[in-house]
């Protein structure tokens, strides 16, 4: 039984976390493609 519970709390973290990230993620990789280009060039 107590397994299960762990189990289930970091399933719920995990879920948590990867709500947040998205808004994060989009933002990063709106970004990247344009700082890709420079390192390349440079």
């Amino acid at each position: 039984q107590q397994q299960q519970q762990q189990q289930q709390q970091q399933k719920q973290q995990q879920q948590q976390q990867q709500q947040q990230q998205p808004q994060k993620q989009q933002r990063q990789r709106q970004q990247q493609p344009q700082q890709q280009p420079h390192p390349r060039s440079n």
